[in-house]
């Protein structure tokens, strides 16, 4: 059976906390938040070293982390999607993963977007996209939800691309991409990026993500140059 020797360290995990949502951080800078870019930071869980197997717990770069939330190299030992297995054909050395003895965990970032404020105000939209998977024919998965947030911090709609089923898999280890595009609702001044990972069987929390884009353009610019894409 897959990974059965955690090691029993791990057990500190199930607690509480593991399954609370971490407080969101300003992750993104003004300077930073340009039209037509990606706006998560470490969104290919590459800023960090990945765990080579599935006791080790290494928490992302960027990232609000809660407990047992992990970077996992490809190919690591323990059943883990490989370089080969369905994914990014540009998927670096590391992926998202769920950690090991949590039945649910969570990564956060929250970008502050008032500098696009006028643009977002005439119209803007957002392309979200990502790669999502599991573990063979177990039900774990992975969802991207994002969250709009006047400046008042009142929520004014959410969004979300993910849960990857065995089904859609063919029971195969790997991830496959998911993609949304939408209106960003005006007022807008910052937004959540809340990457969940829930475990259904085993031992392991098997909800894998990797290459993980938010993008927005303006309605203008959209109009001339076509829909937009994650990338």
């Amino acid at each position: 059976m897959k990974r059965l020797a955690l090691l029993l360290s791990c057990a500190v995990l199930l607690t509480s906390s593991a399954f609370a949502r971490p407080a969101a951080t300003h992750q993104a800078t003004a300077a930073r938040i340009v039209l037509g870019s990606n706006l998560i930071l470490n969104g290919g869980a590459e800023g960090s070293p990945g765990a080579t197997n599935g006791s080790t717990i290494l928490p992302p770069a960027d990232w609000s982390a809660s407990p047992g939330f992990t970077v996992v190299q490809y190919g690591a030992s323990g059943g883990f999607p490989s370089a080969t297995s369905p994914g990014p054909a540009s998927r670096g050395v590391n992926f998202f993963a769920g950690g090991p003895s949590v039945a649910q965990s969570t990564a956060t970032q929250r970008i502050d977007v008032s500098a696009l404020a006028a643009t977002i105000d005439q119209r803007a939209t957002y392309s979200v996209s990502g790669y999502f998977g599991g573990y063979a024919d177990q039900g774990d998965s992975a969802l991207l939800t994002i969250e709009f947030f006047r400046a008042s911090g009142t929520q004014l709609a959410s969004a979300h691309i993910g849960g990857v089923t065995p089904q859609e898999r063919d029971d195969v280890t790997g991830l496959l991409r998911r993609s949304a595009t939408g209106r960003v609702p005006l007022g807008t001044r910052s937004i959540d990026v809340v990457l969940t990972m829930t475990r259904v069987a085993g031992s392991y929390n098997d909800g894998y993500a990797d290459n993980l884009s938010l993008v927005l353009l303006s309605a203008k610019r959209k109009a001339r140059s076509g829909s937009a894409t994650g990338g």
